[in-house]
């Protein structure tokens, strides 16, 4: 997300150089030395699953391989918006045209709507609703009487209410299967201040910025698993969206740049000729061009004067769940081409800009910073497939949508902390943008790959670094203890400490252990086939599940079920070493409760050796704890680790080693 974790100094301190044993577990740790080595595996479990879920199996809209059901269905929305911003007010008001295909088998008597706005009412006054029409007909607001009688299906009444983040529509006729409705709306609202969460205004370095997002009344989702998406918004957890078409339009003051979600419709209607000339040159290179700004005399020049001194932008977006934006007229605005290697061999070179005020730390090299994001991840997972990516800086720490990233000016940790931001937030193209799970029923699905994610791109840009270290630093702190909780926990019942462990870094780690156990191929293998199969769709976790183990050819529930559904803790020791002529007799020992492959590096006076003791030794038989290996070396044998690399989440690193001392 979106909304990074910051802690303070004593704090991160304290993270950083956490590798003690963790205090207060939940499941207790298996008895130390030859007691332990058959105790009983409590967490070897099949993963639960939800009756939902089954059901939407037997429908046969999912599938037990993790692929889409055959008759997997998803609703379609198209959007037409009018949008007008006055900067000095923070004042947007628009009217929205949307036409909703219904693909399910069910005729729907109402629709849900998302108000996300309503969130700010104390602060702004929330958004106001000055028309709602559906099939044709204006609706009025239902009374509380009729909104009683709505909900318990008695004399249904035409109409809309609205209860804080949520509102309801009931048609005037139900919308049969296969059959669409055009619903239709004007409204406005006050840009929040910056206190706000992932949208808001800013008055700082000189100049106005507005990052503008939840600005439209927006349908629900409905979908083949839970039906309507009832989950209001407070503010914690994310976003439930379906996939739809955009046209919408920003009309702004002469000056003002409008960076948004989407392709610019009518360059020649907005830009100046030198400016078209610029991002023209941009596509032609692989270095930044200055476009707008950078000198004081041009800033807020890169605009036609227009009609009346407002300017009217117009996008458009196709398959995507939302739109977003951003406005200033002390925007610079860099641009560059970024190359998107293609699944099928080639290159597609994309437009990547970035807009920030002048004075905002290490943002000029923030164009660089998304481009290599995207390429790089379009290498390591599947290529990027929209037209443009967008940074914007203001006063959204770190929030992703569609095409468009809003990003502040971190406080501490320099142009790494820049890029750590924009790498995580651009990563969020594939987690939620391109696969899009439900954020808020399982958070790790989305912020917990993108933070694995992150550390990809983090490390590949800055060589020789460690991204992994803050993750794994947080998580050790609160590993095994009462703050952490299991993954599979709904976003909205998280604080910002279990909300920052159990939704990033802790999935995060996990991911990386799942690569590990599974190796680089079968992952990359299982990881692609999960993303081009729930493309523009809507996965739940069992898919994703159920997608490995297909891939892998493995039942994988040993590591799901501890990993996903307790807050379970993984501890790896050496047992007995035992040097011999010719090799090294070492005693591996499960002393945890989550199980994980053990590898094993030997260093000698000649050099290094590592050997794998999988899994699956641990597991079989089910009680097995200590399993016992003989390594050929050469030479004396000075040093035996357990996974120097840390690519499992060891919460007692002080039993990996052995150094004959």
């Amino acid at each position: 997300m979106s909304i990074r974790f910051v802690y303070s100094a004593a704090l991160l301190g304290a993270v950083l150089s956490a590798c003690a044993p963790v205090a207060e577990p939940i499941v207790a740790p298996v008895p130390r030395g030859a007691a332990g080595d058959t105790a009983a595996r409590p967490l070897l479990q099949p993963v639960p699953v939800i009756p939902e879920y089954m059901a939407a199996v037997q429908r046969g809209t999912r599938g037990t391989t993790g692929a889409p059901g055959p008759r997997y269905w998803q609703q379609r929305q198209r959007y037409s918006i009018q949008a007008r911003v006055a900067p000095d007010s923070l004042r947007v008001s628009g009217r929205e045209r949307v036409v909703y295909f219904n693909h399910s088998p069910d005729a729907l008597r109402f629709v849900v709507l998302n108000l996300y706005q309503n969130l700010f009412r104390n602060v702004t006054g929330g958004l106001t609703m000055t028309r709602v029409a559906a099939q044709g007909q204006t609706l009025a607001r239902l009374s509380s009487m009729q909104v009683e009688q709505n909900l318990a299906a008695v004399n249904v009444a035409a109409g809309w209410f609205e209860n804080g983040s949520l509102g309801r529509i009931y048609l005037p006729r139900p919308l049969a299967p296969g059959d669409s409705a055009v619903f239709e709306f004007e409204w406005s609202f006050r840009v929040p201040p910056s206190t706000a969460p992932r949208t808001g205004y800013e008055d700082a370095l000189g100049g106005r910025v507005l990052q503008v997002a939840q600005w439209y009344p927006q349908l629900a989702v409905y979908d083949d698993v839970m039906g309507a998406d009832v989950t209001p918004y407070t503010g914690n957890a994310e976003f439930y969206l379906d996939y739809g078409d955009f046209d919408y339009s920003v009309t702004a003051p002469a000056g003002w740049l409008v960076a948004g979600t989407g392709t610019l419709q009518n360059p020649e209607q907005v830009l100046t000729p030198e400016v078209r000339q610029r991002l023209a040159q941009a596509m032609q290179q692989d270095s930044p061009v200055h476009v707008v700004g950078h000198e004081a005399e041009n800033l807020g020049r890169g605009t036609l004067q227009g009609d009346g001194g407002m300017v009217t932008w117009r996008y458009t977006a196709q398959n995507v769940r939302d739109v977003a934006w951003a406005t200033s007229n002390r925007y610079n605005w860099d641009a560059m081409r970024a190359p998107i290697p293609q699944a099928g061999g080639g290159v597609k070179y994309i437009p990547a800009y970035a807009f920030y005020r002048t004075g905002a730390p290490f943002w000029d090299h923030a164009v660089r910073h998304g481009a290599h994001a995207i390429s790089f991840l379009s290498r390591e997972e599947v290529p990027y497939i929209y037209p443009q990516i967008t940074v914007t800086e203001g006063p959204v720490y770190g929030m992703e949508y569609p095409m468009i990233v809003f990003v502040g000016r971190p406080p501490t940790g320099g142009e790494k902390e820049l890029y750590a931001v924009v790498g995580h937030e651009v990563g969020h193209e594939w987690f939620p943008m391109m696969v899009g799970g439900d954020e808020a029923v399982a958070v790790w699905m989305d912020e917990g790959i993108n933070t694995y994610q992150e550390a990809l791109a983090y490390n590949d840009y800055w060589r020789g670094t460690d991204h992994w270290t803050e993750p794994r630093g947080y998580y050790l702190t609160v590993a095994g203890r009462r703050g952490d909780v299991p993954l599979m926990r709904n976003g909205e019942s998280l604080d910002n400490e279990s909300l920052g462990v159990a939704g990033y870094y802790k999935p995060g780690l996990v991911m990386r252990a799942l690569r590990a156990t599974l190796g680089d191929s079968v992952f990359h293998t299982a990881m692609r086939t999960y993303m081009n199969e729930w493309m523009l769709k809507h996965p739940y976790p069992w898919d994703f599940f159920n997608t490995f183990e297909r891939v892998a050819g493995r039942d994988l529930d040993w590591f799901w079920y501890p990993w996903f559904f307790t807050n379970a803790t993984l501890d790896l020791g050496l047992g007995t070493v035992t040097p011999g002529a010719g090799n090294v007799t070492v005693t591996v020992r499960d002393v945890g409760q989550v199980p994980a492959p053990a590898f094993v590096v030997v260093t000698t006076d000649a050099g290094v050796v590592r050997q794998t003791i999988p899994a699956e030794r641990f597991l079989n038989p089910p009680n097995q704890r200590a399993v016992t290996i003989t390594i050929p070396v050469q030479g004396r044998v000075t040093r035996v680790e357990i996974d120097p690399e840390q690519q499992f989440p060891d919460v007692n690193r002080r039993n990996n080693v052995w150094t004959g001392q």
